[in-house]
């Protein structure tokens, strides 16, 4: 149980290791089931193959905790941290992260007073989420998505009505004032307004936009000065 060659793991941020939860070893990789129906048709050979989207992952990780207090104790307060979790992350691959969904915390081994190892079980979304940083746009830009089709969230700054235009998706800003933010993934288009949110999606006409895979133009007309895109991008 050398931590030295341990992924370091990163819950919301922190390394687990601050909260003295130690990994037992290097954390293996996960991969989402793709939900799959087979059709068997009489008369035909082979079977008919649906493609849905993906499920879930079911992702174990194993740590210990090795403090100069009761394990108990320490178990106790490691609870709180990783009931908290709505990211997890490693550092050998720190540009990316998984949604935490939910957890289970198994019962622990206490083998010594301040020694005891314990087993993690996390509900993970089935996709790795990109750390990126916001873009702003001016003018006409590609941007390249080499991952999975993203819901992007978007921040248009207008006055007026204008069109935001990706690929051959066209998205009518009516009637706004300053700006609207349009969240593809929660299909809502809103304003924060003194930390209060306010619909604004009759103010919105079209499909809500997705970057698929490969180069995305991006182009906006009318009223619009400005737009800020959180792209989102995502690996299975």
């Amino acid at each position: 149980m050398n931590s030295l060659k341990s992924s370091i793991v990163y819950i919301n941020g922190i390394d687990t290791v601050e909260k003295d939860i130690r990994p037992k070893s290097r954390a293996a990789v996960p991969s989402p089931e793709q939900d799959i129906e087979t059709i068997e048709i009489k008369g035909r050979h082979g079977s008919l193959t649906k493609k849905h989207g993906f499920r879930d992952i079911v992702y174990q990780l194993e740590f210990y905790i090795n403090d100069n207090v009761s394990f108990k104790r320490a178990f106790r307060k490691a609870k709180v941290f990783l009931f908290q979790a709505r990211t997890l992350g490693f550092s050998d691959d720190i540009e990316v992260f998984y949604r935490v969904k939910s957890i289970q915390i198994q019962t622990a081994e206490n083998i010594i007073e301040k020694y005891g190892m314990f087993t993690v079980n996390f509900a993970l979304a089935p996709f790795q989420f990109e750390n990126n940083s916001i873009q702003t746009i001016t003018d006409r830009t590609v941007i390249d998505n080499d991952g999975y089709q993203s819901e992007p969230y978007i921040k248009a700054y207008v006055s007026g009505t204008g069109k935001i235009i990706i690929n051959d998706q066209e998205v009518t800003i009516q009637n706004v004032s300053e700006y609207i933010e349009i969240d593809s993934e929660l299909m809502n288009a809103y304003r924060l307004d003194n930390n209060f949110i306010v619909n604004m999606n009759n103010h919105m006409i079209g499909d809500f936009p997705v970057l698929k895979h490969g180069d995305n133009i991006i182009e906006f007309s009318g009223d619009i000065t400005a737009l800020e895109i959180d792209t989102r991008f995502k690996w299975v």
